[in-house]
């Protein structure tokens, strides 16, 4: 009689034997707790019960001694992969067990995939199950998998029956599966998997078309699920770690917490001698905050799962969004979170800060979860932190936090929908979490247009599969999720809130009324100086906003060339040379000291920020511009896009080359945004092509593809314009209704992606991205004398082979590192090729700003500078 200790899956932390069958015992009780009860798959049976049930078979295939000799250290001849008999006979058990229609297929997937990413449906199954070619997949599944049918027969066929019969509940046996092989080994084909979606007599047409349209969803429940319990399961095992029931549980965060914040505010404004319209504004911002509680306490009891909420720039709304959120969550039953997702990454740090401002905690815990490509993702782990190494530990707690098992995630769009679209086998440990949650879309409409109609899908997979609720949160509603209706709009009517809007008026100059008549008539850059030299000189702080790196830093130069100003970035770097510590640790009063310091009656002030600055530099300089701008100090802020939406600066006066409407009402909200001065003044102009340029930037930027995004603004910009300044409330309202509506007539967006989740295509869902992805070479900028220490250290640590150590330095570069897209092949092999690697075999390469080497690569005012050799180098 055979024993499952003699076929084990896993080492224990003592190097003993982890026998099969209590992993996969772990495994499906995981699953089990991941996937709500109440979820049915397309034909209506229980998707937590088809997910335990091939939980309990996905390491089948490791009953044949072929694995067993590679577990004990062996190099056996014999195929030892286990994926591919574990789907087959998990097709066998949910078929024999009452699953029927395609949710033995959804099976069979989740358990071939297990360890990678999903397929394109239809073309896998023809490979795997049915193609006469010669390919890997036939190999697999109609070689290999019989050889090891045959050895499990021929060695274990008791511990085969049992695994069998404990997952089908006695309706299943090896010796039928058995049967089923050997009759698919005459035929050359699995007929019973192929023909799912294959036709024909030689099974030889792909029909996807035959799948239902909700198949996919159920796949990458339980693909994802089987994905995070099998880690998890292994991960505990192997380290002795019990992560139990409580470690997947999350500490949401208290909505009372709110309301001492909010009223700790309140109080700290009333002993303060406040102006009557900031008073006024306050009460505004509480207003709004109560109706819209109100409002989700009457959403969450309908029927309802989307919502809007529409407030203007400056009304609070990332308090308002995560009151609404908690609000939601509290009246809703089972172990949800919220989701907070922002379009950049730019802006995630700063509304984390305000989440860590309102809900404090000792060590951060397992309340709240940053997740974005710099962020260290952890959640902690809820037992003796001396029971186990820490490193061990840390491993655990980097899964739990990528898997988003915290109470609050603030994250990017490219990370919730790249993952609920086509994600790749780590990414999709995040799906489970979704359930029952509140995803909170913080500036939808900065999705890209291609992406609206899959956005939408994908919200239907939010709310319909996973019992989500969506929260749409912007000051310009896009119509995204207007498919079943319109949404219940969060703060009721929002026209009373931006109809006494008179923080701004919008004004037209001559170059982009001609863009406006359909004329090309740009404004160089040497007239966009003088314009900023003049504001400047009447004492205001203005921020430009331009469209490219290379447009805004041919505007800095040449303002600087044409106004004595001291820059700020050189003020900057003068202090970072003369600095011990690393950058985080510069304080920005001491810059702001110097300047004033050095400063004359009547001098501006100039900053110059784009994407090439390192993200540390960016924050100190933000909050350096923030406050002068804050003691009425004339300065101009010259930048890119990165600062349009979420950072909060407030400027006299705002100047935007011309872009999308929602583009220019989301710079519109860095002008005059506390409502501190008598009245702000945003300024739209066309600036011309850059040096060497034939397009101008927003040409460039917006009108590359489809609809031209700067026409469909001329358009809605022409039915409220009559030669005068425009008020804040007739842009914002009505130009952007009219803009959003003329949008949703040309049914913007890619239809085919929704056609990819229909056939289940995930390989070519995962091929797509939000972002327009590109190679790009990581250059770590070390700027004081510190971070020069530390770039010799990681030599060091790698030259002592101590990777733990190089590890912890590594992550220390991320806010010091720059990403350079890279255009062509000239350019890698080219200029960036000089720079010296980080180390031996790394993908980032190092810069250091201290030695006479490569002093090309960098200045204060610019940052890192690389020949741009392609037009496609003016984007952000």
């Amino acid at each position: 009689m055979s024993d499952f200790r003699d076929r084990p899956s896993h080492r224990g932390p003592n190097r003993e034997p982890i026998p099969l069958d209590c992993h996969l015992e772990d495994v499906a009780n995981s699953v089990a707790g991941l996937v709500p009860g109440h979820g049915a798959t397309p034909d209506g049976n229980s998707v937590r019960e088809l997910a335990r049930r091939v939980a309990f078979v996905h390491d089948f295939g490791k009953l044949s001694s072929w694995f067993q000799a590679h577990f004990d250290g062996d190099d056996p001849t014999e195929p030892t992969h286990h994926a591919p008999v574990g789907a087959l006979v998990a097709h066998y058990v949910l078929s024999v067990s009452g699953f029927d229609g395609d949710d033995p297929l959804v099976g069979f997937l989740a358990v071939a995939r297990h360890h990678g990413r999903l397929p394109d449906t239809a073309e896998y199954v023809e490979r795997s199950t049915a193609s006469m070619t010669g390919s890997r997949a036939k190999q697999l599944f109609r070689s290999d998998v019989f050889a090891q049918v045959d050895n499990i027969d021929e060695t274990v066929p008791d511990l085969a029956d049992e695994l069998i019969r404990r997952a089908t509940d006695g309706e299943g046996s090896w010796a039928e599966f058995r049967e089923r092989m050997d009759t698919a080994r005459e035929n050359g084909v699995h007929r019973a998997v192929a023909a799912h979606v294959l036709s024909g007599r030689a099974l030889t047409a792909r029909e996807p078309d035959r799948l239902s349209d909700r198949f996919y969803d159920a796949v990458l429940q339980v693909w994802s699920a089987l994905v995070f319990a099998d880690k998890t399961s292994a991960a505990s095992l192997s380290t002795g770690i019990e992560m139990g029931a409580d470690a997947f549980d999350a500490t949401v965060p208290s909505r009372s917490a709110i309301d001492a914040h909010v009223e700790g505010l309140l109080l700290d404004a009333a002993a303060d001698d406040l102006d009557e319209t900031t008073r006024q504004l306050n009460q505004d911002r509480e207003r709004a905050r109560r109706r819209i509680r109100g409002r989700a306490e009457k959403f969450a009891r309908s029927a309802e799962s989307i919502a809007t909420l529409t407030l203007p720039t400056g009304l609070g709304k990332t308090l308002s969004g995560l009151d609404a959120a908690l609000t939601v969550l509290r009246q809703q039953e089972g172990d949800g979170r919220v989701v907070y997702a922002l379009p950049f990454t730019s802006i995630i740090d700063q509304v984390a800060e305000v989440s860590r401002d309102v809900f404090p905690t000792e060590d951060g815990g397992d309340l709240l979860t940053v997740d974005h490509h710099l962020a260290e993702t952890v959640v902690d782990l809820p037992d003796d932190p001396e029971t186990v190494p820490s490193d061990e530990r840390e491993t655990l707690a980097a899964m739990l936090g990528e898997s988003w098992r915290s109470g609050l995630v603030v994250t990017t769009f490219v990370q919730l929908f790249e993952s609920l679209a086509g994600p790749s086998n780590g990414r999709s440990m995040k799906l489970p979490s979704l359930y029952g949650s509140v995803v909170v879309l913080d500036e939808p409409q900065a999705l890209p247009l291609d992406w609206w109609p899959l956005v939408e899908r994908l919200a239907e997979t939010l709310t319909e599969r996973y019992g989500a609720t969506v929260i749409s949160m912007t000051a310009t509603q896009p119509k995204l999720f207007t498919a079943d209706g319109t949404p219940l709009e969060l703060i009721g009517d929002p026209d009373p809130y931006f109809e006494p809007l008179d923080r701004l008026v919008f004004e037209l100059h001559h170059s982009a009324e001609a863009t406006l008549d359909g004329r090309t008539e740009p404004v160089s850059y040497e007239d966009a100086a003088r314009v900023l030299t003049e504001r400047l000189d009447g004492g205001s702080s203005v921020l430009s906003i331009c469209n490219t790196i290379d447009s805004a830093r041919e505007l800095a130069t040449t303002l600087l060339h044409r106004c004595d100003a001291i820059n700020v970035n050189e003020v900057y770097d003068e202090r970072l040379r003369s600095h011990q510590g690393v950058t985080a640790e510069l304080d920005a009063g001491g810059t702001i000291q110097t300047v004033l310091d050095r400063r004359e009656d009547g001098v501006p002030l100039v900053v110059h920020l784009t994407t090439r600055h390192r993200p540390v530099d960016r924050a100190h300089l933000i909050e350096v511009a923030s406050t002068l701008t804050e003691r009425g100090v004339p300065i101009a802020f010259v930048s890119t896009q990165l600062v349009e939406a979420g950072v909060d600066v407030s400027f006299d006066e705002v100047v935007r080359d011309f872009a999308p409407l929602d583009s220019l009402v989301q710079a519109a909200g860095r002008c005059n945004r506390s409502f501190d001065r008598d009245r702000g003044r945003v300024t739209v102009w066309t600036l011309a092509p850059p040096q060497d340029r034939e397009e101008t930037p927003s040409t460039a930027v917006y009108d590359r593809q489809g609809d031209s995004l700067t026409k469909l603004t001329a358009l809605a910009l022409n039915q409220v314009y009559d030669g005068a300044p425009i008020p804040e409330p007739v842009v914002t309202r009505d130009a952007v209704e009219a803009y959003f509506g003329m949008l949703d007539t040309r049914n913007v967006g890619r239809g085919e992606y929704v056609d990819y989740v229909d056939r289940a295509d995930a390989e070519t869902l995962g091929r797509l991205s939000l972002i327009d992805e590109r190679r790009a070479v990581d250059v770590v900028v070390a700027r004081t004398a510190r971070e020069s220490e530390q770039l010799t250290e990681v030599r060091e640590a790698v030259a002592a082979f101590e990777w733990d150590r190089l590890d912890a330095l590594v992550d220390q570069f991320s806010p010091l590192q720059v990403s350079i897209p890279v255009y062509s092949a000239a350019d890698a092999t080219g200029p960036l090729a000089h720079l010296e690697r980080l180390y031996a075999d790394a993908e980032r390469v190092q810069l250091d700003t201290r030695h006479g080497r490569h002093t090309s690569y960098f200045n204060a005012t610019e940052g890192v500078r690389v020949p741009d050799t392609s037009a496609e180098a003016r984007l952000l």
